[in-house]
């Protein structure tokens, strides 16, 4: 069976420069896939970069907001039904705002911290994605070890990459990654790591890899909900 691969960049429209590293990422590189924060101060400026780059990927990245919600703290705890509901309309109106700005349907849905995965939360979401045929995060074989730490330096170990590459299991599977560059608009305690996984995820080396491999990158058009 083919390995197949989505490289999906997350927080599409969290800045400016997270945004044109996604870019840089998916044109120079291997990122096959973005999802866009619907509500960040740079949903602007990514939607009219990932317009220009048609054969990019783009869905939903749904994100709860610390101080309302406050569900990234409760993933693993009970949550009540007033807030499980408060969040279901919360998603709703993310994917109109989607629909709105890019004026199509999300074609995969993945969330900020996996919150869509919250107990209470997950059912809906993932009922909603099979009523309306778009994908979502974890419904394939979902890697997101491919980070740098505080404890790195900043840099990312090319083996990293080349190490989950070489095991992937066959079908479908998805990484998650976080490609940028800093700017002055970046507030994120995930800086500098961004641009050591840019450098990486843009190298000849990978490519390299992957075409030895026989792995075929795809985007999330193609996987359908089942």
């Amino acid at each position: 069976m083919v390995k197949k691969i989505i490289i999906n960049a997350d927080d599409l429209g969290y800045s400016e420069g997270i945004n044109e590293g996604i870019i840089e990422a998916h044109r120079k590189g291997i990122v096959t896939s973005t999802s866009l924060m619907v509500k960040a101060q740079a949903v602007i400026h990514g939607m009219n970069l990932a317009k220009k780059n048609p054969h990019l990927g783009l869905g939903l990245h749904f994100q709860v907001g610390n101080s309302d919600l406050n569900l990234l703290s409760q993933v693993k705890k009970a949550i009540s039904a007033e807030l499980v509901e408060k969040t279901k309309m919360e998603f709703l109106e993310q994917v109109e705002i989607f629909k709105q700005l890019t004026g199509k349907m999300p074609d995969h849905i993945d969330s900020h911290k996996h919150v869509h995965k919250t107990p209470g939360i997950y059912p809906f979401i993932k009922s909603w994605c099979k009523k309306n045929r778009i994908p979502f995060r974890f419904q394939v074989n979902f890697i997101d070890s491919f980070f740098a730490t505080s404890s790195m330096e900043e840099q990312l170990p090319i083996e990293n990459l080349i190490t989950i590459l070489r095991n992937l299991p066959d079908g479908i599977s998805e990484i998650m990654c976080h490609p940028g560059i800093v700017t002055p608009d970046l507030k994120s305690s995930y800086s500098k790591e961004r641009e050591s996984e840019l450098k990486i995820l843009t190298s000849d080396q990978i490519k390299q890899e992957i075409n030895r491999l026989g792995i075929k990158l795809i985007s999330w058009k193609g996987v359908l909900s089942n």
